[in-house]
Order: structure tokens, then C-alpha cells, then sequence
């Protein structure tokens, strides 16, 4: 997966854990603030980690408005098989042609230990 931009959380638990992931992926890592209203506007497509399914409310609310516009939305369960992931994120990527992509993920999954898994990918 190499996409142009990826867009992270600033102060995030999660963002902080794959910032090194996400540098590696794309040719810039640009911090947002979960406040700045016009970042839906500054991307073409959300990636969501998750573990067991389980979605925040904030994460549920920005799904639902990507969505809505028709967006490109692929989710990654952490706790899932390592190369189905990748393997299912980078066809994802390469089959919507995202480029400004926006990644997040709930501050508890800075804890699992699954997710170093996918950031040493």
C-alpha cells in the first residue's frame, strides 16, 4: 500500500502507535484535530482498525457520514489473521485508488498486543 497522504488523530493513543506504519505507506503523515471540521473534505476514503468489530461511537458517527457521501470505508480487525488483512487493505486500496486516506482507530487499541503485528508490516 503506498497512498499519498494518510491522515491521523493528533494526541491519539492509537494514531501515536502507528504513526511509524503510516509513514512508511504513504508519501506524507499529516495530524488533524478530531475538532477541524473540514477533514472529511481533505480525504477520499477512511481506514478503520478495530478489534473484534467493536467500533467507537466517534469512529461510528465519521463511518456513517463516509458513507453517506459514498466514500470508500474498509475496516481491519486487529485481532484477525495478519495476511488476510494486509493482503485484503492493499487491494482495497489499489481497487478505490485512495490516496488521502484517513486512519483511525479506538485509543484501546494502543494496548493490544496485535497491533504491533500490523505496524512491523
Amino acid at each position: 500500500m503506498k497512498a499519498e497522504t494518510i491522515f491521523l488523530l493528533t494526541g491519539n493513543k492509537f494514531s501515536n502507535a502507528i504513526s511509524a506504519w503510516a509513514s512508511a505507506r504513504a508519501g506524507e503523515v499529516v495530524q488533524v484535530s478530531d475538532k477541524l471540521p473540514d477533514f472529511f473534505d481533505r480525504t477520499d476514503s477512511l481506514l478503520i482498525f478495530n478489534q473484534n468489530q467493536e467500533l467507537t461511537p466517534e469512529i461510528q458517527e465519521i463511518k456513517k457520514a463516509y458513507d453517506k457521501q459514498q466514500k470508500p470505508v474498509h475496516k481491519i480487525d486487529i485481532n484477525g489473521t495478519l495476511m488476510v488483512g494486509i493482503s485484503n487493505l492493499d487491494l482495497w486500496v489499489e481497487t478505490n485508488k485512495c490516496k488521502k486516506i484517513l486512519v483511525l482507530g479506538g485509543e484501546e487499541l494502543a494496548a493490544n498486543l496485535n497491533l504491533e503485528r500490523y505496524s512491523n508490516s
